[in-house]
């Protein structure tokens, strides 16, 4: 693409100096290491790292183009003899956004977009939506906590909500790969930070807002304000003559935000509100799933959802609404589906070998989600709930911790506390603060969460559930700086095999 037509999208900036425009770009990339002749690089003011600070090496390095929030005369006169062109602009995050649609030529654009937002049952509702949508047929694209998904290609996911480079990157490749739907996770910090600009979302989806990130947010008025963004986004137009559409969780007591900042169409949805657009009740579980009335324009519905957990009657509601109102498929068409579909890894998932006792792996990591899960699985328990856990916010929102305590040692007989991204926080801390004035409970802290894991399965007896909370189908251990590789499930079931045999 040619140097004038990426700047020419961009609204307010100086053009500093090479002035030939004509030069084709090779690549945009925010990684001054990925940089070189014939790139274009934006540099992006990070947590741990400045891009600004590589701007004198890559106009050595003669790359292309170089977009900044600042330059010194003297990095001009550099940049004027090694034949660079440096654009100033007073945000380089809104830069790269509107940069990397153009780059990428508006991919989101060409796709159908779902976007979905909430602190719990994201990842959920996504899978869902993908599933059913490849149930009618659709070659789709996922984007989300688990991982990434382009058609059937999968790519480990490194944050729920990538930066806007990479996020228009991925639509690029969708559309290449026949994708015509994108199903996206927003994550709050996504929103907040500006990754999702320049996305064009058709239908934006509200799931719940509990205690979270509030390290980052500082209250749960400016974490709902996050969330509504991505509602403000949807706009009031339609799109391939179908109108954009805001639902949301009409339970939630955060609803009303969502649903004010968006000039869409809405429909809600409820287990308590029979007035929502799509209400369920006669709710019964069983180890096999969920059966339930689903109230609907007037009719009712019987549905067998293969999942288990009452909160997931929720997430499936989300789904429903998806497929009937934003992409017109006939609910009993939909419902039919459903029988089909199946759990999410690392949510809710049962694990089953030949062990005398119950496990079951999920993402819980919040008090809302803790309870949630463990309030469930107290009731179907014959012999004792043990809960391994860990708070995933080291260096974030320590804060939250007494009342995760509080929630596990309410509900749990035994806990073992552990470590889940401890980043730089030493684990004794994190844990002695989820641990607060429970002394006198059972406990058991293991720093190592592999060690940890090992003890609870030694120490299983016949008709207990095992629950390992709060990392699900995450694929790392955010210790320090570095992501190590981790899979909770691998080394669940390698422990089951050395203690039970089999497979």
């Amino acid at each position: 693409m040619k140097a004038q037509a990426l700047i020419e999208v961009l609204i307010n900036y100086q053009l500093k100096g090479s002035t030939d425009l004509s030069c084709e770009i090779q690549n945009l990339t925010n990684d001054s290491r990925q940089a070189g002749p014939g790139d274009a690089f934006i540099a992006i003011v990070g947590q741990r790292f400045d891009g600004h600070s590589a701007v004198d090496q890559l106009i050595q390095d003669r790359v292309q183009m170089i977009v900044a929030q600042e330059v010194s005369d003297y990095q001009v006169q550099q940049a004027i003899q090694k034949n660079v062109i440096l654009v100033v602009v007073p945000d380089t995050n809104r830069a790269q956004a509107i940069m990397a649609n153009r780059f990428f030529h508006e991919a989101s654009s060409t796709l159908k977009l779902v976007a979905v937002t909430g602190t719990n049952g994201k990842t959920t509702t996504s899978n869902m939506i993908s599933q059913l949508l490849e149930a009618f047929d659709h070659t789709t694209g996922l984007i989300g906590t688990i991982h990434y998904k382009i058609g059937q290609t999968f790519y480990p996911a490194i944050n729920t909500t990538p930066d806007s480079l990479t996020l228009h990157r991925y639509f690029a490749e969708m559309v290449e790969a026949g994708c015509q739907d994108a199903v996206l996770e927003a994550s709050s910090h996504a929103l907040a930070l500006g990754r999702l600009w320049q996305t064009e979302v058709d239908c934006a989806i509200f799931t719940n807002l509990t205690r979270e990130h509030l390290d980052f947010h500082q209250t749960m008025d400016h974490y709902a304000y996050a969330k509504s963004l991505l509602f403000a986004q949807l706009g009031e137009h339609f799109k391939g003559g179908q109108p954009k559409l805001a639902i949301v969780n009409l339970d939630d007591d955060y609803h009303s935000v969502m649903l004010a900042a968006s000039g869409a169409a809405s429909a809600t949805y409820s287990l308590e509100n029979p007035r929502a657009t799509a209400f369920a009740d006669e709710i019964e579980m069983s180890p096999s799933g969920l059966r339930f009335t689903l109230h609907f324009d007037n009719q009712a519905f019987k549905v067998f959802l293969p999942m288990i957990g009452r909160y997931n009657v929720y997430n499936y509601l989300a789904a429903f609404l998806c497929l009937t109102l934003s992409y017109g498929y006939a609910p009993q068409a939909v419902i039919e589906k459903t029988g089909q579909m199946t759990g999410v890894p690392g949510r809710m998932q049962v694990i089953e070998t030949d062990q005398p006792f119950s496990i079951v792996v999920d993402f819980a990591h919040t008090t809302d989600a803790l309870e949630n899960v463990l309030s469930e699985l107290s009731q179907n328990k014959e012999g004792k709930l043990k809960v391994l856990f860990g708070h995933s916010g080291g260096n974030r929102d320590s804060a939250a911790r007494p009342d995760l305590g509080n929630t596990l040692f309410k509900w749990a007989d035994e806990v073992v506390l552990t470590a889940d991204n401890p980043r730089f926080e030493p684990v004794d801390k994190i844990n002695q603060e989820l641990l607060g004035d429970h002394h006198d409970h059972v406990h058991v802290m293991i720093e190592d969460r592999i060690e940890a894991i090992q003890y609870m399965i030694q120490s299983g007896q016949p008709g207990d559930i095992l629950l390992f909370a709060g990392k699900g189908g995450e694929s790392y251990q955010v210790i320090g700086d570095d992501y190590v590789p981790y899979d909770e499930i691998s080394v669940i079931k390698d422990t089951l095999v050395k203690k039970f045999g089999g497979e």
